[in-house]
């Protein structure tokens, strides 16, 4: 389910380019992917189980976490940081989520620092950058990576990427506290009821909207349902049966599937520094899902 979800996360970039292309601003896009989103959830709840919508008042800070700060200061910081420092760079230090979620995990979790995570997060961690740098490295070669430090280090800019690294990373962690007590749908529901609440008056102070079309109005539910409600259900319910830092490195394919989409899409060429990486981040997803012998025995033996 994680693996299914950061593949279409991996297409998200896919929607938001068209829709920008229609004079969508990116305050505009993530308010109707929280408002659309929570409108699909609650349809689904309602025709479902009834029972997902309730929440005890007292617990609104986890929906608070996963909806405020999780996804829309994620989103923001992410955005700006791209605005600042190239989407090269700000990809490279999204994707330090899951050290801060295998740190995080550590402290709040008490999760083991297993052989196989330390193996895994820098196998992820590396395959991202590879993959996050190979266009600059496929236009311009090695100037392309010296001009991230020629032109001067903009920390404003590096700040927000990682905190956009930091807040992705903390969706994981409001997300396990939350499952502790409601379903999947719940979490995702109130998720974007809280991040609607946030992100729909921002984008109406922010401008105009374009005039809507039929094809604007596809894009930007379709963009809103694969990229919002299937994506982010999907993710949930997989986390419920997985540790935060190992789900943050299944996650870790959302890079790959954006870099095969551009390719396959928009015509981006594959660059050898790309297939590194999409083998680094296969690597630590293997790594991940590969049980110690001894644990595999153990399995194996019969309860008495």
């Amino acid at each position: 389910m994680i693996i299914i979800a950061a593949a279409a996360w991996g297409v998200t970039g896919l929607f938001v380019n068209a829709l920008r292309a229609e004079g969508y601003s990116l305050s505009q896009i993530i308010a109707v992917r929280s408002c659309v989103t929570a409108a699909a959830m609650a349809i689904l709840t309602a025709l479902t189980d009834r029972k997902n919508f309730k929440i005890n008042p007292r617990d609104i800070w986890m929906f608070g976490g996963t909806g405020i700060v999780s996804f829309t200061l994620f989103s923001w910081s992410y955005f700006a940081a791209i605005g600042r420092i190239g989407m090269g760079p700000s990809a490279v230090l999204l994707y330090t989520a899951p050290l801060f979620i295998m740190l995080l995990s550590r402290i709040i979790w008490k999760e083991p620092l297993t052989a196989r995570k330390l193996t895994a997060v820098p196998l992820a961690i590396a395959g991202c950058v590879c993959v996050s740098l190979a266009p600059l490295i496929a236009k311009d070669g090695a100037a392309g990576l010296s001009s991230l430090f020629t032109g001067g280090l903009d920390l404003i800019g590096v700040a927000l990427g990682l905190l956009s690294g930091l807040t992705y990373g903390l969706y994981s962690i409001f997300g396990k506290a939350a499952l502790k007590k409601y379903s999947g749908i719940t979490v995702t529901l109130w998720t974007f009821i809280c991040a609607s609440a946030v992100t729909v008056p921002a984008a109406a102070i922010g401008g105009g909207w374009p005039e809507l079309s039929v094809k604007r109005a596809l894009l930007l539910v379709s963009m809103a349902l694969v990229s919002g409600a299937f994506t982010y259900t999907f993710y949930t319910l997989g986390l419920s049966n997985v540790e935060p830092t190992h789900a943050s490195i299944l996650a870790s394919i959302e890079p790959v599937v954006a870099a095969v989409c551009g390719v396959l899409f928009n015509g981006e060429p594959m660059h050898i520094v790309s297939v590194i990486g999409i083998l680094l981040v296969v690597a630590a997803v293997v790594v991940m899902n590969t049980k110690p012998k001894e644990a595999q025995e153990k399995a194996a033996e019969p309860n008495i």
